[in-house]
């Protein structure tokens, strides 16, 4: 989600302990109306729709995520998510019509393969039994991404040094001068099991910081960050990523908003591919219906998903419920529409922020 391992707010609740934030310590905030505007071709995309200046974080709809408050163990409340989200103005962002030139983004420099990282390169393999999907990997894609840590004089540089690299529990800083242009991207053990055959029973909000795993072998963020005066954005509004919109947390990449450039063979006609699935076990396509058009949001429900028939990756046609990734927020998952076992889809420590109850074994309804 945000740039480093361990940002300004560091929480230590009930044997919790994570970081959620973004922030430049010059942000300005703005308000801003509604603009559903989106691009003909979302092969070549030009502008993303950012989050609406005040929207929700408690409440599922259109146009919004959803996160878990409903309890003291909820995401959202352990982690101190602010009730609504605030909009920056950054250069890149027009807070008059919430619209996200993506040519004005100072990505951050690079585009290297996974050996860059780790000498195994991207490791990452996707199974099946007659009731669960399974996934395996290092957590690295097999798609480009750019240098970490942030080089200076790099375009992406100042954003990331006015940053602090986050402590450890004595104090002592993750990175040599504190500062989160020093963290960098390492290989992990990314293991996961979700349902073969999900059920859509409702509208659930979202307990994880991860939401889904890409079929290129990494994964999906929340599109929420902080600032260390307790406002959050939209991450993409406000921080520069790499050019699949991708960046690590505690180390690890992931991907916010439309990561389009990591999908290759999305097409440029026709329906779009799986690109991945979400905790709940539903795909999660990508931005073209059967017509071959962009899915806007206007023509999905509450959890930014749809059903209509679709192609799984072992080539087999299904009518089901999707979640469609586009260039319009929350872009990916809003909510879950399957209850989600986090303790199995999160199957590794180090995929896990906490071992409060939310990540108890138990099955699946």
């Amino acid at each position: 989600m945000q740039a480093s391992r361990s940002p300004s707010h560091r929480f230590n609740t009930a044997g919790l302990s994570f970081s959620l934030m973004f922030a430049s310590s010059a942000i300005l905030i703005a308000c801003g109306g509604s603009d559903s505007s989106t691009q003909s071709d979302p092969g070549t995309p030009t502008t993303m729709v950012t989050a609406v200046n005040g929207v929700s974080a408690r409440t599922c709809a259109q146009d919004a995520q959803c996160l878990d408050f409903t309890t003291p163990v909820g995401f959202g409340t352990i982690a101190q998510v602010a009730s609504t989200l605030s909009q920056a103005a950054t250069p890149w962002t027009n807070t008059s019509t919430n619209i996200i030139t993506n040519s004005k983004i100072p990505h951050v420099n690079g585009s290297v393969d996974a050996a860059y990282y780790d000498k195994a390169g991207s490791v990452f393999s996707m199974r099946t039994d007659a009731n669960y999907r399974y996934f395996s990997g290092n957590g690295l894609p097999n798609t480009k991404m750019g240098i970490f840590p942030v080089q200076s004089g790099t375009a992406a540089y100042d954003y990331y040094h006015a940053l602090p690299g986050g402590v450890d529990p004595n104090g002592a800083p993750y990175t040599p001068t504190g500062k989160a242009d020093e963290i960098p991207i390492s290989a992990y053990d990314l293991t996961s099991q979700i349902p073969l055959n999900p059920v859509a029973t409702g509208y659930y909000p979202i307990n994880s910081l991860i939401v889904g795993i890409t079929l290129t072998g990494a994964v999906w963020h929340i599109e929420y960050a902080n600032d260390s005066t307790g406002n959050w954005f939209s991450p993409i509004n406000a921080l520069p990523m790499d050019q699949c919109w991708g960046h690590p947390y505690s180390n690890q990449y992931h991907l916010h908003g439309y990561s389009w450039k990591c999908f290759p063979n999305q097409g440029t006609s026709g329906q779009s591919p799986v690109f991945g699935f979400a905790l709940d076990g539903f795909p999660i396509t990508g931005p073209r219906g059967s017509d071959g058009k962009m899915i806007t949001n206007s023509q999905l429900d509450k959890c930014h998903g749809m059903t209509s028939e679709i192609t799984l990756p072992d080539g087999t046609r299904k009518t089901t419920y999707h979640y469609v990734l586009n260039n319009e927020f929350p872009y990916s998952v809003g909510c879950f529409r399957g209850k989600v076992n986090y303790f199995q889809a999160l199957g590794s420590n180090a995929m896990r922020e906490t071992n409060l109850p939310i990540y108890i074994n138990a099955p699946y309804p």
